[in-house]
């Protein structure tokens, strides 16, 4: 053991700059992503812009609406204003709710509750102006089942009080607990005003693990310089075998990036991109073993550094796609939930480890690693006898 720390330091007093950069950089970039993705969220929305010209508990709710679609980045303006700024382009379109839009939708009145404005760049018009209709859909058609309720009411003889905000209220509470047809997309670091979780269209950990897989693969390419058929030979005449070194390497760099790993998990909370759980770091360090003995299962194979940092590449590349680290495959694992445990990445993404994949590497490196006889030579030399 000690002979195999001392061979350590002396490779990493020379190599410690790029160790580090490798430690610090999956960090460095996952930030950096988060920031660059976050700031194209809000450029990419779409400037509208609303005038109320009545307030009224119906249209403030309709306001609320549409305030909070996520898509959309609202300016209240009076009349005026907001037609000056669309000739401009500098708003997509205008909506006005006009005077009386409460007593319409009480009436029953469902035609020409609100007005729109639009110019020949408005590009996301049509979009904005569906949203909108809908949300004035459901009021209107609460307010017609409401008047349909009195009606039966009054039809069948019911001595029962009628009451439309009751009414309301009832319809209001079972839309939020059925969820019907709603779904809800967001950043993962974005909290979600749903009860419901969100489908995640970019996980956190999801862009983490990708550049973390690779600084991992490209951090254990000395096993790939160590197992060049030059240097394999100087293993035979020391005390400490190839597999013995990569064993106990194993062990040192899994706790030591482990360490890195977590102080990550507090810059991140302190961030306000992750909660920290002992869930997430059961499922942290499952990934990090995973990662760390996939990395030695790959290296092992190769003895040309160029062709190992290739492949090395591609395979973050597959792991983080088929994670849903840029595709949400939340459907297809409810399908096939087995898959879980095959996922390291997905499972890091659900605080979980992956048992199958995590238990099938270990196999392969024990018969990678164990099998066969000792490679350092022996003391004892065959002597031969000179006449």
């Amino acid at each position: 053991m000690k002979g195999i720390l001392a061979i350590q330091l002396m490779r990493l007093r020379k190599e410690w700059k790029v160790l580090l950069t490798w430690l610090l950089l999956p960090g460095l970039l996952s930030l950096i992503t988060f920031s660059a993705l976050h700031k194209l969220g809000n450029e990419s929305k779409v400037p509208i812009g609303l005038v109320v010209e009545e307030e009224s508990s119906l249209s403030d709710a309709l306001v609320q609406r549409i305030v909070d679609t996520d898509y959309l980045q609202i300016h209240r303006l009076d009349l005026q204003e907001a037609t000056d700024l669309l000739e401009k382009h500098e708003l997509d379109s205008v909506f006005v709710i006009k005077e009386g839009y409460e007593e319409d939708i009480l009436s029953n009145r469902r035609s020409h509750l609100l007005e729109a404005y639009s110019s020949n760049r408005s590009f996301a018009y049509f979009a904005v102006a569906e949203s909108i209709s809908s949300y004035v859909q459901e009021e209107a058609t609460r307010t017609k089942a409401a008047f349909t309720i009195r009606d039966l009411y009054e039809k069948y003889g019911s001595s029962e009080k009628w009451n439309m905000q009751e009414i309301y209220e009832t319809s209001k509470e079972k839309q939020d607990n059925q969820q019907l047809i709603t779904t809800s997309f967001s950043f993962q670091w974005t909290p979600s005003k749903t009860a419901n979780p969100s489908t995640s269209l970019l996980s956190v950990w999801g862009i983490w693990a990708f550049f973390q897989t690779i600084a991992t693969l490209f951090i254990f390419d000395w096993i790939v310089k160590a197992n060049r058929k030059l240097i394999r030979v100087r293993w035979t005449f020391t005390k400490i075998s190839l597999k013995s070194y990569i064993v106990w390497n194993l062990l040192f760099y899994t706790i030591f990036i482990y360490l890195i790993d977590v102080i990550t998990v507090y810059v991140l909370y302190f961030l306000d991109l992750v909660s920290p759980s002992v869930q997430l770091f059961l499922a942290l360090f499952g990934f990090r073993l995973t990662i760390n003995i996939l990395a030695v299962l790959l290296a092992k194979n190769f003895t040309n550094t160029f062709s190992y940092y290739i492949s090395a590449v591609a395979i973050s590349l597959i792991l983080t796609i088929c994670g849903g680290a840029f595709i949400p495959i939340d459907s297809i694992m409810r399908r096939w939930s087995w898959l879980e445990w095959f996922n390291p990445v997905y499972s890091l993404i659900h605080r979980e480890i992956a048992f199958g994949f995590l238990s099938i590497i270990v196999i392969f490196l024990v018969l990678v690693l164990f099998k066969g006889g000792s490679p350092h030579a022996t003391s004892e030399f065959a002597r031969k006898k000179i006449s």
